[in-house]
């Protein structure tokens, strides 16, 4: 079974079964009955469960929305704790990139894990003030 769902395999003016749905977009059945039950519409109220697939897109959509964290100017994600972290300043460094851009790696300081995001050059005097590492530009300019 797959972890992330591809929606776009879903027609949009066709109604569905929940084992129609389930195989098409690479779930369990049961995942279906529990998205019904946390507020995906079906057309019945009795047997056979029918879905449309524009509410199921619309579902689907708002899911996604709603786990979607914004950053901050000087957050990075840590994939380890699925939460936007603050790195603590020494605990960071960074590593240029071709076309402008150098990725900021730093330890989370809650997991202790590495994570890292990608800025631009432009923000990168910012970044190294902030969390006192040096640039090094090692043959990308």
């Amino acid at each position: 079974m797959r972890r992330r769902i591809d929606a776009r395999r879903v027609k949009t003016h066709r109604a569905y079964r929940i084992d129609q749905l389930a195989e098409i977009v690479g779930v369990t059945v049961q995942t279906v009955r529990n998205w019904r039950r946390q507020g995906l519409p079906c057309i019945t109220d009795k047997r056979p469960f029918l879905i449309r697939g524009r509410d199921f897109k619309e579902f689907h959509a708002s899911r996604l929305k709603a786990s979607k964290q914004a950053l901050g100017a000087f957050e990075i994600f840590c994939l380890c704790c699925k939460r936007p972290r603050a790195p603590m300043p020494g605990l960071v460094d960074h590593e240029p990139m071709e076309g402008g851009r150098s990725r900021i790696i730093m330890i989370c300081p809650h997991c202790e894990r590495t994570a890292q995001r990608i800025v631009s050059d432009r923000n990168l005097t910012e970044w190294a003030t902030r969390f006192e590492f040096a640039i090094n530009r090692r043959g990308y300019d």
